[in-house]
């Protein structure tokens, strides 16, 4: 990998993250909401055995937020180049668009779970081996 390429990558992730928990939530019951922002990884070995042994190992990287989440309607878009939701003059709309072409290019792929009002996972998994 090129690690300032993925450096690029995980950064934005996060940022969008920080993004994401401060715009103002509602708490759950007597709870104030807390932003929280959570970086994990891990490696994702292969089965011994069956039809997934020769696929070799891979690096999983997530950053997970407990911001609003992102609305169905718009989740098919995010990925694409100028497509943005924060208001005007504060996203270009193409970190996530080449987040997403730069992971490709190391042959992993990026993925995004969501739930409106509970947060988002977004998750770049790498081949390494």
């Amino acid at each position: 990998v090129i690690p300032q390429d993925i450096g690029r990558v995980i950064l934005n992730l996060i940022t969008n993250a920080f993004y994401a928990v401060s715009a103002p939530k509602a708490p759950k019951g007597d709870l104030p909401y807390a932003p929280t922002v959570t970086v994990s990884t891990k490696i994702l070995l292969p089965p011994l055995g069956g039809a997934g042994a020769n696929r070799g190992s891979w690096l999983e990287i997530s950053v997970s937020d407990n911001g609003p989440g992102i609305p169905q309607h718009i989740l098919d878009k995010i990925f694409q180049p100028f497509f943005t939701t924060k208001p005007t003059g504060q996203g270009t709309g193409l970190g996530l668009s080449l987040s997403y072409d730069i992971v490709k290019s190391h042959g992993g792929q990026l993925i995004v779970e969501t739930t409106e009002g509970e947060g988002s996972v977004f998750t770049i998994q790498l081949p390494i081996s």
